[in-house]
């Protein structure tokens, strides 16, 4: 699904939009506390530090594991850790490396960049809660 790039930073109603994208796509399984909070995470990358003025957001369910794909215009750089501890950002990619089962990038033919993560979620039909 294309987003059309804002300036500014995506805040909690972005956060719960994309949560409720991901719950009509692909069901409430998907829509993990984690897997919002890294497609957050990877969407607030690619609008402040990627080109472009679209960014593409692919999501799919397989064998239990979300995979999220998020495209952007390229930025001219690849994606790194900024190491600033008392800074403002930096920390979407270390939230990104603790939290996801596996993660990465890849600089596509045409320029743009594809950042990709993998969350585990509950089969469909499995209850996600314990109470």
């Amino acid at each position: 699904m294309p987003f059309a790039k804002r300036p500014g930073r995506l805040g909690v109603a972005a956060v719960d939009h994309h949560g409720r994208w991901l719950e009509r796509s692909l069901g409430a399984a998907a829509a993990s506390e984690d897997g919002v909070l890294l497609l957050s995470e990877a969407l607030t990358n690619a609008v402040v530090h990627g080109g472009g003025e679209i960014v593409e957001v692919d999501a799919f369910v397989q064998d239990g594991v979300l995979r999220v794909e998020v495209v952007d215009g390229g930025g001219g750089g690849v994606p790194h850790y900024a190491g600033e501890p008392c800074g403002e950002g930096g920390r979407g990619l270390p939230i990104i490396s603790v939290l996801a089962r596996a993660w990465g990038y890849e600089v596509l033919d045409d320029g743009r960049l594809r950042v990709w993560f993998e969350v585990s979620c509950a089969p469909a039909g499995v209850a996600t809660s314990a109470g």
